[in-house]
């Protein structure tokens, strides 16, 4: 702006020498045209400036880690009667907040009129990415002057990480751990007294405690039930994401071990729960996993932790979430994608 402002005058000089040199009407409305045009131009800035409006609905809300993603920015002229030039620049930034690409768009808006423009962009880490719109500029009639517009638009996307099965062994001990739960197996018994797994006739060496006396004294032989097996969370996967030296790499590779072990233990159908520490709530969040859609909502959740600072009072959170309740394994993973079983590091997981 302070070549065309210098433009401007040089030009507003030269006019008002060559007004005083020589005696022709047509100077005379040149003058008048560039004494008054800051003010005609101001005056219009101000009223376009109202009319420009952005639109971020095409921007995707999910993508995949190492796929393009392609979203669409629209700007739209509100005024009937004036057309707009405007410019203004998009920036990418990822979970860490730093830019990662930026692009700068310009055009003309006619009166009514929209016009998108489309941003693609790579996507190395997953995480959450944000389109960011701080400001547009908004020109006068010969593109001298603009005003800046301060928009402040933010949208997220989504980056989704890519996850394998991951080596690992898991124990007897973890298959027949029993937890507390509100669901139990149809198809394994247990020990628990609170649901009855099924009711067989009476065998021997069979507890005498175990005799359903109603339907014994009904069928007039001995009837013993059997008790079920609760579907209890039996391993725990904590997130240990506490305030530090933030990466984008260190975020995504979080992400992605946290995937990969719970699809693994999906598929291996042993459920399980995952938890982290929300210090804006002062609360931890935990999950329960049993099928991939719970595990998928809980990944999709997890794009949006903060790190914690507080360490003192996260295991605070911690010791009272889980105050009487028991796990065979606890898998921690910290922020940067380091994982311990109960407390000790490991070459090959076992649970």
């Amino acid at each position: 702006m302070v070549r065309r402002t210098a433009g401007y005058l040089a030009v507003l000089l030269v006019t008002a020498y060559l007004f005083f040199m020589y005696d022709a009407p047509v100077l005379s409305g040149i003058l008048v045209f560039c004494a008054v045009y800051p003010a005609a131009s101001g005056v219009y800035l101000i009223a376009a400036g109202k009319k420009v409006v952005p639109d971020l609905e095409r921007v995707p809300p999910l993508g995949e880690k190492g796929k393009k993603i392609k979203a669409g920015i629209s700007v739209k002229n509100k005024s009937g009667r004036l057309s707009l030039r405007y410019e203004f620049q998009v920036a990418v930034r990822n979970s860490s907040g730093r830019k990662c690409g930026k692009k700068r768009f310009r055009g003309v808006l006619i009166p009514k009129g929209e016009e998108t423009v489309w941003l693609t962009f790579d996507t190395e880490y997953c995480g959450v990415m944000e389109i960011c719109l701080d400001s547009i500029r908004i020109y006068d009639f010969l593109g001298i002057f603009y005003r800046k517009v301060r928009w402040k638009r933010t949208a997220g996307i989504k980056v989704l990480p890519q996850f394998e099965l991951m080596p690992l062994e898991i124990t007897r001990r973890t298959r027949e751990f029993q937890a507390d739960a509100q669901e139990f197996s149809q198809e394994r018994r247990g020990d628990d007294p609170s649901e009855i797994y099924q009711v067989r006739e009476y065998r021997e060496k069979d507890s005498l405690k175990d005799i359903h006396w109603k339907l014994s004294a009904r069928e007039e032989q001995l009837m013993v039930k059997e008790r079920s097996f609760p579907l209890g969370c039996v391993v725990l996967i904590y997130i240990d994401y506490r305030s530090g030296d933030r990466s984008a790499a260190g975020f995504s590779k979080m992400l992605e071990t946290v995937a990969s072990l719970t699809i693994t233990l999906v598929s291996e159908k042993c459920i399980h729960m995952a938890a982290w520490y929300e210090e804006k709530n002062e609360r931890l969040v935990r999950w329960r996993i049993s099928d991939e859609e719970s595990a998928c909502d809980m990944i999709w959740n997890l794009m949006e932790i903060q790190p914690y600072r507080d360490a003192e009072k996260a295991q605070v959170c911690y010791d009272d979430a889980f105050r009487g309740q028991e796990f065979s394994s606890v898998v921690t993973i910290d922020r940067y994608g380091n994982m311990k079983n109960n407390g000790e590091s490991f070459e090959f997981l076992r649970l």
